[in-house]
């Protein structure tokens, strides 16, 4: 009797392939990291360090603002228990489909440190909710100060990747604030989906499991509450974030003038990488793999030579993803 595919399984070996075959190409093609090897002497690496130490300063605000989000609701709570929290965020969010095992993993983390559910799910929402609303906020603000200059560089189809990407993360947040600030509403949603599931034999006891969905929804209306409230703590988070944003997106940049080049101003960089980030933001293999490297590829060919966005490419991925899932992997052991 012949056995079952997991396809599951064969898509995860399928990106693996695929994400390998891509660092491996951009690896050995020509202008690829064996030539950056052999003129490594032509490399400013004062700016490529400064590179790296802003995607460093990018995963501690990170984790300060998980301390921060989590802090409020549980007093006495870690900076090193945070620590965890956000590197385990980090790794599975650079390993699974749209990051999407980023927040589950670190729910699961915060539960294993002793954190009430409800709380740790609140925390972790609060923090997203900030993060997202800033992101999109930000390409907003990208697409307004470059119009001008991208509109007659670009093509359509990087404008629809970018416009696409945009409306996309900003739908999340619509959702995420309608149903912050509408309670009942919530709750309905909530008992209408569960009955239905009951009624299908999906699930059983649906009375139940939506009494313990409500408790942990009345933490996150509670805590939603506290924060907005709290005009300094909203500022701080507000703040840290766009920060946290700005040293993502100023990358790029730092690795533009470390080959030397010049006329390409910080503005410009900064809101092409937050266009780089809509276009890639709705493809669901980890780390946008294929789409990132594309769209960096597209975008800023407008300011590095043939003979350099290969290798800028590959530092860029090299610097805010393979090294985060290098630092952050160690954190993995701690989740079976």
């Amino acid at each position: 009797m012949s056995e079952t595919i997991n396809y599951k399984k064969v898509f995860n070996i399928l990106v693996m392939l695929f994400s390998i075959g891509l660092l491996i190409y951009l690896c050995v093609s020509e202008n690829g990291l064996i030539n950056l090897v052999k003129n490594v002497g032509r490399i400013n690496k004062k700016f490529l360090l400064i590179a790296l130490l802003f995607q460093l300063l990018n995963l501690f605000i990170d984790i300060c603002l998980a301390y921060i989000f989590i802090r409020t609701s549980v007093k006495g709570y870690r900076f090193t228990n945070a620590f965890k929290v956000s590197m385990v965020g980090q790794f599975f969010s650079a390993i699974t489909p749209a990051a999407s095992g980023g927040q589950p993993m670190q729910l699961y983390t915060l539960i294993k440190q002793g954190i009430d559910p409800g709380l740790a799910t609140s925390a972790l929402v609060q923090k997203f909710l900030v993060y997202q609303s800033l992101i999109t906020a930000y390409g907003a603000l990208a697409i307004v100060l470059s119009f001008k200059y991208f509109v007659n560089v670009i093509s359509n189809i990087m404008w629809f990747f970018a416009i696409f990407g945009f409306v996309t993360q900003a739908l999340v947040i619509i959702a995420i604030l309608f149903f912050s600030l509408n309670k009942e509403l919530t709750k309905k949603i909530i008992d209408f989906i569960f009955n239905f599931m009951s009624k299908i034999h999906v699930i059983k006891n649906p009375e139940g499991k939506v009494s313990k969905l409500e408790d942990q929804l009345n933490y996150f209306y509670k805590n939603n509450k506290e924060l907005y409230s709290n005009k300094k703590l909203l500022i701080a988070t507000y703040t840290s974030c766009f920060m946290q944003i700005t040293c993502m997106y100023v990358i790029p940049y730092f690795i533009y003038k470390s080959f030397n080049l010049s006329g390409a101003g910080v503005l410009n960089i900064i809101c092409s990488q937050a266009f780089v980030s809509m276009s890639s933001s709705f493809v669901p293999l980890p780390g946008a793999s294929g789409a990132s490297e594309g769209m960096f590829y597209m975008f800023f060919s407008l300011y590095f030579t043939q003979d350099t966005i290969k290798s800028a490419v590959l530092l860029w991925r090299l610097i805010t993803y393979y090294l985060t899932i290098l630092i952050s992997a160690p954190f993995a052991r701690l989740i079976k």
